[in-house]
């Protein structure tokens, strides 16, 4: 019989272990973005077999509650098969379609001097997808540092439909001090030879959720990650102060991201007010007959 956990780990910061296909529907905070990185098809062992890769993913991000304005951003990977590849997620983003969502946006994340490996005739892998889907778009804060904040800018403007160019407007005409984030996410692969987080098989840096949970959150808001892993996405949300909601199957990368997690919220970024305590803890039992999650407080 498969066990459930619920443990909140600070006011506004809960895992759950479980499917996410069933605990997402009964989550009762809404979420502000969802940061998640489902498993790569059949890549990796995760401990838990994966039968039918588009029924998981589809099943637990689909049906996610919209809060007004949820962002839902899936980081993939490639997948080649008989030399070529694999587009699998295309009949996910077709799901989403069919859910209402929009596939707003496609990114890539720049991981840094590829891999030296044998790629069968292709270039070296430096590179992973973001997939970006919402019902209603959300300017993305600004966040990054602009290298000539309040100097004079010189040249022309944006070039016009016949290729002229356009003059700066009046209200532009020193650079900002911070400007949106790039469309290539540029975080180095993550390279975990001695930390817990070494126990999961695909462990992202904790900069790839960072940027993107500041980019499109505030303080406060709600991040959920239905396929939490080794909690990377939890540690980079409660580290810049957003609350969390995070849900894993496998009990030891529950177990991990417990740790990591926890770790992460004594220890927040400088200027970020740490969550107060939990009210009380989760305990665990088992499923009951209907298959729902049940859970208790002691």
């Amino acid at each position: 019989m498969l066990t459930t956990r619920t443990e909140t780990l600070a006011e506004g910061v809960t895992i759950h272990m479980g499917d996410a296909r069933e605990i997402v529907p009964t989550l009762s905070a809404r979420a502000d973005m969802v940061m998640t990185s489902p498993p790569y098809g059949q890549q990796r062992d995760y401990g838990q077999k994966i039968g039918d890769w588009r029924a998981l993913v589809s099943g637990a991000l689909a049906g996610i509650q919209d809060g007004g304005n949820t962002q839902v951003l899936v980081n993939l990977g490639l997948i080649h098969r008989d030399s070529e590849v694999v587009p699998y997620w295309e009949p996910f983003i077709c799901d989403m379609r069919a859910a209402g969502w929009r596939f707003f946006g496609w990114y890539v994340w720049d991981q840094g001097p590829g891999l030296p490996m044998n790629s069968s005739g292709r270039l070296a892998p430096a590179h992973e997808f973001v997939f970006h889907f919402n019902r209603t778009s959300r300017k993305p804060n600004k966040i990054v540092p602009c290298t000539h904040a309040g100097k004079r800018k010189t040249g022309a403007g944006l070039r016009n439909v016949d290729g002229t160019m356009q003059g700066w407007s009046a209200n532009c005409l020193r650079h900002q001090e911070f400007r949106i984030g790039d469309s290539v996410v540029r975080a180095m692969r993550a390279n975990h030879s001695g930390g817990i987080e070494a126990g999961h098989p695909a462990v992202f840096p904790i900069a790839l959720p960072r940027e993107l949970i500041a980019s499109y959150t505030d303080p406060g808001e709600m991040v959920v990650d239905p396929f939490m892993g080794s909690g990377t996405t939890g540690v980079a949300a409660v580290k810049i102060g957003r609350r969390f909601t995070g849900i894993e199957i496998e009990p030891a990368y529950f177990d991990i991201a417990r740790q990591r997690i926890s770790a992460a919220l004594s220890a927040p970024d400088m200027f970020v007010e740490s969550p107060r305590a939990p009210r009380a803890e989760a305990a665990e039992l088992p499923l009951n007959t209907t298959g729902r999650q049940r859970t208790v407080s002691r």
